[in-house]
């Protein structure tokens, strides 16, 4: 309540220190635009009466005098043409026009099109209704109406359109259907008379039905009004409040700041656990059961790799050993054999089957040998060592579990005389010069994750302390029950700071850029259909700054386009500027507000 009787002071403020030189016009809605005549769709650039696919409707649709172009072609009235315009790259981006149309570009681009505002003109001039001296006078001819077709960009006929027809307002003004603090028709003035455009909405034109559907759809979206994209037809940018003298901005409490180039960083917070790095880490089991005899490593030691850390007797070791040394033998037996035969067989001593089957017998014992060495290496023997048994003869029962790299023990869950067995491990090692962290990012941000951003972690136990890693992988499930997505980040721990399973928060970082456009929020106001901000040109005048935003950075917006750095914009008494603004939809006006056509 104090806010609107704050409000309210100002304004009646204002209206005692601020000359009242008029209204002006409304800017145009962005979705405004005459209505075409019915006509098919164009297969290149799926719109009706295209300009580029037939040049005669340029000559039939007659010359819009609001823009100084003819009617087929004004993008202005027919928002329609802009994606035609874009595509035969013809777009001025700096002032929404066409290139072949900008005359703040191009100066005298439009003089090729002035003969047929000339010849409208003339036209207009003749034959004019005798009591209001108009041609094509709604009044005495009511079927012009029908004629002239429907205005979309002002809701209603073309042939009483006064904001299109400039020749109108006198004879309206003569029937006495005028409002002065809107420059409108009293019968079109919806500010005054709500809904007094509803008359006319069943005079609108239908297109006709299209052959195709077009090869985009375009679908309304709630945005937020700080992502929304400037209108593209909106003419804000071409007004200026100019207000009375230069001490009434300071008695209404306008105050201007710079608006800034800077440092931009954006984070996005989730919750963290720290886990080992998977693949340096290792849950160690013997190979085969047994007792365990020796415990060389504790808890916390520094190992290398190959280090053995736990001995046990297992039975299946030494039978193992042994079926080795048993095929061993045998094959040296069958090599003998083998060879003897041979021989006596080229002396004519031994038959050819004897020979047979002393080979046979030499393969299958290689074959048993192979088998046993690979039984050995099963159970975690190394080539060397298995050729050390058959050597040595060696038949100990004693199994070994060793250090598959370097680290620290990280685990150890045996005592001595303990049975160990294959499915449960008894000892681990894990290397923690590098740590993951697992982050639970929220489904609706992970579009803003992606791999190889910098993540910064508050680890619990260390407040104060921040260490930095980066993203290495996004998993591709959501978690039925958080609705959280993993992501993992990688850390450098030289430290031993991070210990697994501890919790922290990490921030990862989503945007860092060194220099941005940053404007205060307080500068920004939404226009209607517009994102703008006040630039002040001078002590006495304002004019406004259509903005496309980005990032919000806590009390500044980013600016993508607008503004480039450097300008004096309004914070404190922006809002009153917009209402000056936006007084033809509020009501009359306090300041000197001129729409400029740029």
């Amino acid at each position: 309540m104090k806010a609107r009787i704050l409000i309210a002071t100002t304004l009646a403020l204002l209206s005692t220190s601020i000359a009242l030189t008029g209204c002006g016009g409304p800017s145009e809605d962005a979705s405004s635009s005459k209505t075409a005549p019915a006509a098919a769709l164009c297969a290149p650039h799926s719109i009706l009466n295209c300009p580029s696919c037939n040049p005669e409707i340029v000559d039939s649709m007659g010359f819009c005098a609001e823009h100084g172009v003819p009617e087929a072609i004004c993008t202005k009235c027919r928002s329609d043409l802009e994606a035609m315009y874009r595509a035969e790259n013809d777009w001025c981006g700096g002032h929404n026009l066409p290139e072949s149309q900008c005359e703040a570009c191009n100066p005298g681009v439009l003089d090729k099109w002035k003969h047929m505002g000339e010849q409208q003109t003339q036209s207009s001039a003749s034959d004019p209704c005798t009591d209001h001296q108009i041609q094509n006078c709604p009044f005495c001819s009511p079927e012009v109406m029908d004629l002239m077709g429907f205005c979309g960009g002002h809701g209603v006929p073309e042939a009483v359109c006064t904001q299109c027809r400039t020749d109108l307002e006198q004879a309206f003004r003569s029937e006495g259907d005028w409002c002065e603090a809107h420059g409108l028709p009293e019968s079109h003035c919806e500010t005054c008379n709500p809904s007094a455009l509803d008359s006319y909405k069943s005079s609108q034109m239908a297109p006709s039905p299209k052959e195709e559907e077009p090869a985009v759809a375009v679908f309304t979206v709630n945005t937020p009004r700080a992502r929304s994209f400037p209108s593209l037809t909106c003419s804000t940018d071409s007004s200026v409040i100019r207000l009375a003298s230069a001490n009434v901005a300071e008695r209404v409490g306008v105050h201007i700041e710079e608006v800034q180039r800077g440092k931009l960083r954006k984070t996005l917070e989730a919750p963290a656990t720290v886990e080992y790095d998977s693949r340096a880490y290792a849950r160690l089991a013997p190979r085969a059961a047994g007792i365990v005899v020796e415990v060389r490593r504790n808890l916390g030691d520094k190992v290398e790799a190959g280090d053995v850390l736990i001995v046990l007797d297992a039975a299946a070791l030494g039978a193992a050993k042994s079926e080795l040394l048993q095929a061993a033998a045998r094959v040296d037996l069958w090599e003998k054999n083998s060879q003897r035969e041979r021989a006596l067989l080229e002396k004519g001593l031994s038959t050819e089957k004897d020979t047979l089957l002393a080979e046979s017998e030499l393969v299958e014992s290689r074959i048993d040998l192979a088998s046993a060495k690979q039984r050995l290496a099963n159970l975690g023997l190394s080539s060397q060592q298995i050729e050390v048994v058959a050597e040595e003869g060696d038949s100990t029962s004693l199994l070994s579990i060793a250090a598959p790299f370097a680290g620290f023990v990280v685990g150890l869950s045996t005592v001595l005389g303990e049975v160990a067995s294959p499915e449960q491990s008894i000892i681990s090692v894990a290397d923690t010069s590098r740590m993951w962290v697992i982050l639970d990012v929220d489904q609706t941000q992970i579009r803003l994750v992606k791999r190889g951003q910098p993540v910064l972690l508050t680890a619990e136990g260390w407040s104060g302390e921040t260490h930095a890693g980066h993203i290495t992988w996004l998993s591709s499930e959501v978690d039925r029950k958080t609705r959280t997505v993993k992501v993992r980040a990688e850390f450098a721990n030289p430290g031993g700071m991070l210990r697994a399973q501890s919790f922290g928060t990490a921030r990862i970082v989503t945007r860092d850029d060194e220099e941005v456009v940053l404007v205060p929020k307080d500068a920004v106001q939404w226009e209607g259909c517009c994102n703008v901000a006040f630039e002040q040109k001078s002590p006495t005048e304002f004019v406004p700054r259509k903005l496309r935003l980005g990032y919000d950075a806590g009390d500044h917006f980013e600016v993508l386009s607008g503004l480039s750095g450097g300008e004096s914009v309004v914070t404190q008494g922006s809002f009153i500027l917009k209402t000056e603004l936006r007084k033809g939809s509020i009501g009359a006006g306090c300041c000197e507000v001129e729409y400029l056509d740029k």
